[in-house]
């Protein structure tokens, strides 16, 4: 399916400001990809088709999740919203014929990242976060500069961030997302131990 196949049927599937974001992260996604040596149009489609399953009530989106067998935790189950990414991945794979492992993992993880994301996740993970259309949120300037600069200094302060947001509106926070800044935070320290090594 190209580009114009896959617009014709996303567009009608969103609303008009989530159709606009999808093009800001498909573009800034694209980008990304050129800086950091990644496929660059594995990075356009991702970042086109993440949030294909966005637009669903949270009863659709757990509905839905639960009939295609999709895993569900704690957290989806209390908030079924961050059901997004996993059925976003389903249906680009069912409805937008897309095989690639890679696209498709990049989609499922986008909201919340996982510990030991590929280069394609991390992309989408921060075009997401970053691109032009989103409203302006804490410190977003100085990651935007970081995107394009260390991806994974970008990632972990994009993650504190959402979780300090997520902690002061008493939110549910995901486990994967925790998960995933601890992850990162430590293999920074030990990259950082090993560099005052050298």
């Amino acid at each position: 399916m190209d580009r114009n196949e896959m617009i014709k049927k996303l567009k009608p599937k969103l609303t008009e400001k989530r159709f606009v974001h999808s093009i800001g992260v498909e573009y800034t996604a694209a980008s990304l990809a050129f800086v950091h040596g990644a496929d660059v149009e594995k990075a356009r489609v991702a970042g086109l088709l993440h949030d294909c399953a966005k637009c669903l009530t949270s009863e659709e989106k757990y509905r839905k999740a639960k009939k295609h067998g999709l895993p569900i935790n704690r957290s989806e189950k209390n908030s079924p919203d961050l059901l997004h990414g996993k059925l976003g991945a389903y249906y680009a794979k069912r409805k937008y014929d897309i095989r690639d492992e890679e696209i498709l993992s990049a989609i499922t993880w986008h909201t919340t990242g996982h510990p030991a994301m590929s280069l394609l996740d991390k992309i989408i993970f921060v075009a997401d976060y970053i691109e032009p259309n989103r409203r302006m949120v804490k410190d977003l300037p100085e990651i935007r500069k970081e995107a394009f600069e260390d991806l994974d200094k970008c990632v972990i302060h994009i993650l504190k961030n959402t979780l300090d947001y997520l902690k002061s509106k008493n939110a549910i926070i995901d486990e994967t997302t925790e998960q995933t800044y601890f992850y990162y935070v430590d293999n920074k320290e030990i990259e950082e131990i090993r560099s005052l090594r050298r």
